[in-house]
């Protein structure tokens, strides 16, 4: 996957059909923990942004959404160097997979 998709691209998550009860309520965790992020970042808690990212990381393959993953994994990165710059970067792209991904049930 490209770092960058273009802007007709959306995001496709592949998700196991037998988790499309549990999909609602994992997108809407994750909107929460968008807002937390944000919240974070202007704290400058980037212990706490590295954590985040790293539990996303790893619930987001889980359930089919590797885009996301892959922007948790930057994000982890990102905090560690204490870079709120890309950090902020970052958390748009969170958003924005979350307002477009389409889910595709297998």
């Amino acid at each position: 996957m490209n770092d960058e998709q273009p802007p007709h691209a959306l995001p496709v998550a592949l998700v196991d059909a037998e988790l499309a009860d549990l999909v609602p309520r994992y997108l809407n965790n994750r909107w929460s923990d968008l807002s937390h992020g944000h919240s974070l970042l202007a704290a400058r808690e980037f212990d706490q942004l590295a954590g985040m990212g790293h539990r996303i990381r790893g619930s987001a393959s889980s359930y089919g959404f590797d885009g996301l993953g892959e922007i948790a994994t930057k994000m982890q990165q990102a905090a560690l160097d204490a870079d709120a710059v890309e950090l902020k970067r970052l958390l748009s792209r969170f958003e924005r997979y979350l307002r477009d991904v389409r889910i595709r049930y297998l």
